[in-house]
């Protein structure tokens, strides 16, 4: 096949030229993530604003049921439809911190923060998704550990983490435990699900990856959850680590600093 005289080739092009080309296509491969970040922090906002007052109103109905009936069927209706709303306050809250992380503006502050405490809220919140699909949480936190974090940042390491066992667990067992060691907490999150490959492992911990995907028959999601927990753990001085075999489940384990 015979090319064109007038269209030079990549090994025809001066490498001053084919370096600039690079450049041109890498600021604007940087200018549509930075578009795509503004567009989903502009989402993110618009699907979470109208829930503050749908999940106030939700809370004030529920409140008065549970005083006339605590046991009543309305009462535990209106306690799914709560934690429905949170559930989703905080997925569109995670869409927000990811534009927030690669804006660089989301600002954490460490505070002394009991874990077993937030460790009990988050099993809490998620118990009946955990319910759902027929897997049990088992917490075994001590209560004297004491971290030196952001409390919705630990949160929200909490959630995904949990989260994604309940997803990928395959209905099995859950275990979230903690032990002391040289400073710091060690933080387990374990199933004994459909495992991770050992090529998944640390893609999976990128922007928009997923190691299952909604052709395996997993549930669908953002593919960001992983990638947010390993950033706000190195944020506040910590990691993430990941042991799992396909068929034989998953521990991923955060290291986190105690507070003095």
């Amino acid at each position: 096949m015979r090319l064109r005289a007038d269209i030079p080739t990549a090994a025809a092009m001066p490498a001053s030229d084919e370096a600039a080309a690079l450049r041109r296509e890498v600021a604007e491969l940087r200018r549509a993530l930075a578009e795509r970040d503004a567009f989903l922090a502009g989402v993110a906002h618009e699907l979470r604003n109208p829930m503050t007052p749908i999940l106030g109103q939700v809370e004030r109905l529920l409140g008065a049921a549970e005083r006339e009936a605590p046991e009543s069927r309305v009462a535990q209706g209106l306690a799914q439809l709560r934690w429905l709303v949170e559930r989703y306050v905080r997925r569109a809250t995670t869409l927000l911190d990811v534009s927030r992380v690669q804006a660089g503006q989301l600002a954490l502050l460490a505070s002394p923060v009991p874990l077993a405490e937030v460790v009990e809220e988050v099993v809490a919140s998620l118990s009946p998704m955990a319910a759902h699909v027929g897997s049990a949480i088992a917490v075994s936190v001590p209560d004297d550990l004491v971290l030196s974090c952001e409390r919705l940042a630990l949160d929200q390491i909490l959630d995904n983490l949990v989260t994604n066992a309940i997803k990928y667990g395959d209905g099995s067992a859950i275990t979230v435990s903690a032990v002391r060691e040289a400073g710091a907490a060690r933080i387990r999150v374990s199933d004994r699900g459909i495992g991770i490959p050992e090529a998944d492992q640390a893609r999976i911990f990128e922007r928009f990856e997923r190691a299952v995907g909604a052709s395996d028959g997993a549930p669908a999601g953002f593919g960001v959850g992983l990638w947010l927990v390993r950033r706000l753990a190195e944020a506040m001085g910590g990691g993430v680590a990941l042991d799992s075999r396909p068929g034989e489940g998953a521990t991923f384990t955060v290291t986190l600093p105690l507070h003095a």
